[in-house]
């Protein structure tokens, strides 16, 4: 029970992510962005139909690649959504996680106690079954 509850769950999740992020997976565009430091802030800017839109970035992560270029997703009819096209944060998001491995948990306390504790009675009628005899394709 708690395998199978395991593949239901890991082949959910993975169904659930390419249709859940923003912006979509499938209706996104990627493109190159030049990462700059603009005050204290560290940006990403890149421009879309002769508009330039900006993507701030964690400034600890990315202060080294100043003037270096990285990819940005983003759907072509909202590019002020963009995000950066990379596992941790489009793909993986913390909190997203927290949510999973709680629902995980509560799974897998379920399998767990539908498997462990079963009922007297149907522990014994499970220990008293005798299999009858039978031809082979009866």
């Amino acid at each position: 029970m708690i395998k199978s509850a395991t593949i239901l769950f890991l082949s959910l999740f993975l169904v659930y992510l390419p249709f859940s992020r923003t912006p979509d997976y499938f209706d996104s565009e990627i493109t190159p962005a030049l990462i700059e430091q603009r005050g204290d802030k560290v940006i990403a800017s890149f421009t879309e139909e002769g508009k330039t839109y900006i993507l701030t970035l964690p400034s600890e992560q990315f202060k080294s690649q100043i003037g270096q270029r990285i990819d940005i997703r983003y759907e072509l009819n909202q590019p002020e959504h963009a995000k950066i096209n990379q596992a941790w944060g489009y793909w993986w998001v913390p909190s997203e996680l927290a949510f999973a491995l709680g629902v995980f948990v509560v799974l897998m306390g379920v399998a767990y106690a539908t498997t462990n504790r079963p009922d007297p009675a149907s522990l014994k009628e499970q220990l008293d079954y005798k299999k009858e005899n039978s031809t082979k394709y009866s």
